[in-house]
């Protein structure tokens, strides 16, 4: 049996999960397919050739996110099977990394149990990936003390519990955090609490950022950063970590290859593809970003103005603070996610409850729940997410049969 193509009028308002592959991505994937068939780590000429492409990845998505590629203390940069993976390497591996080097040293190396010191403190949110918690309570379950930050109702970690909880972590041992640059569940942007971070080793979640927000590596205060480039038209089964120079990271899964960071064959294709979205997101951030930006908000309105007209109390999440352009969540009072999104499915409108890698869960997104918003608001919330390649005649057909189902029964 063929799969089942996505119809041609079908609205596709679910791009932070992913986007469609730019066709100039496209075809510099299959023409480096052509060229970098063989394995990079082989020491024939097809292999060196293979090579030269995926070094040459490498060093232009490190100058295009603001990385530095030479000299002593150089940044490094991992490719990985995507964000999920980049985020395990990152919290994982600088955990045992701080391990390794002896920053731990007078500290007990196993377990939490009462009378036994934990090896440090490990920061989280719920604005975090699913991947960015598994992985803190994966190091948690090696000996460190886990810390959630709450949330304000503007879907950004609480700076009032940053700055009494931190100083308190750095005086007792190594200090990590994970943070999340956009929330994908929200589109929240959380960038100003990263300064309170200082002295600790923070990674970034920049997977929602990557596309339209600026990310400049050098001017951050991060120890590492995770994207993936299927979030802003580029190839699928492929992410990236940045690593500072002279941060210690232990590897997950060891190999020779990816600086002994991250073992297996490299996609060289996939890398190549990568680089190439890297340099268009860079090229048209500004005005794409404002363009996106103009559209939500057309279509946030419209989409307001119907629930208003249909006697439904409609709320954007969010939405008092700052915002990436791309994505919108809208609670519905009284209405269900789920059933609301299986019905925009069937009229034609792609959107989502949550982030995908939870579609498939019922549970309400956790950062709305860290939010404290009304049950009703947390049961009623969607999220649509447009991106470089929706038109204003699509989010206008997409709030055209979105409409009727606003209508109570």
């Amino acid at each position: 049996m063929q799969p089942q193509a996505v119809h041609r009028q079908t609205v596709y308002l679910d791009h932070a999960a992913a986007t469609p592959l730019a066709a100039e991505v496209e075809g510099a994937i299959v023409a480096a397919q052509a060229v970098a068939f063989a394995n990079p780590s082989s020491q024939h000429a097809a292999g060196r050739a293979a090579r030269r492409l995926l070094e040459d990845a490498r060093e232009r998505i490190l100058h295009a996110l603001g990385g530095r590629g030479g000299g002593v203390g150089r940044d490094r940069l991992v490719f990985t099977s995507g964000a999920s993976e980049a985020n395990h390497l990152a919290i994982t591996g600088m955990a045992a990394g701080l391990a390794a080097t002896g920053m731990a040293a007078g500290l007990a190396a196993t377990g939490t149990a009462a009378g036994v010191a934990a090896i440090g403190t490990v920061f989280f949110s719920r604005r975090d990936h699913a991947s960015a918690v598994n992985a803190v309570h994966a190091v948690g379950r090696r000996g460190w003390r886990v810390v959630e930050l709450p949330l304000d109702r503007t879907g950004r970690v609480e700076p009032s519990a940053v700055a009494v909880r931190l100083p308190e972590a750095l005086a007792s041992g190594p200090t990590l955090v994970s943070a999340t640059l956009v929330c994908g569940q929200t589109g929240s942007v959380d960038a100003t609490c990263l300064e309170a971070y200082a002295a600790a080793l923070v990674h970034v979640d920049a997977t929602q950022a990557a596309g339209l927000v600026p990310l400049d590596f050098a001017a951050s205060r991060a120890a590492t950063v995770s994207l993936a480039p299927h979030k802003f038209g580029g190839p699928r089964g492929i992410g990236a970590l940045l690593i500072r120079g002279g941060v210690p990271l232990e590897p997950v899964l060891p190999g020779p290859q990816e600086h002994g960071l991250r073992g297996g064959t490299e996609a060289v294709p996939l890398a190549v593809g990568f680089a190439r979205a890297v340099e268009l997101a860079a090229g048209e951030r500004e005005a794409a970003a404002r363009r996106v930006a103009v559209l939500r908000d057309h279509f946030e309105r419209r989409v307001l103005d119907c629930a208003r007209e249909a006697g439904i109390r409609a709320t954007v999440v969010a939405a008092d603070g700052p915002r990436c352009p791309q994505i919108s969540t809208i609670a519905f009072a009284g209405l269900d996610r789920q059933a609301l999104a299986m019905a925009a499915d069937l009229a034609g409108v792609c959107l989502a409850t949550g982030t995908a890698c939870a579609s498939g869960s019922s549970e309400p997104a956790p950062a709305l729940l860290a939010m404290g918003l009304p049950d009703e608001i947390v049961r009623g919330a969607v999220r649509f997410s447009l991106g470089r390649t929706t038109t204003a005649a699509e989010a206008d057909l997409a709030v055209a049969r979105l409409a009727p189902l606003l209508r109570r029964p």
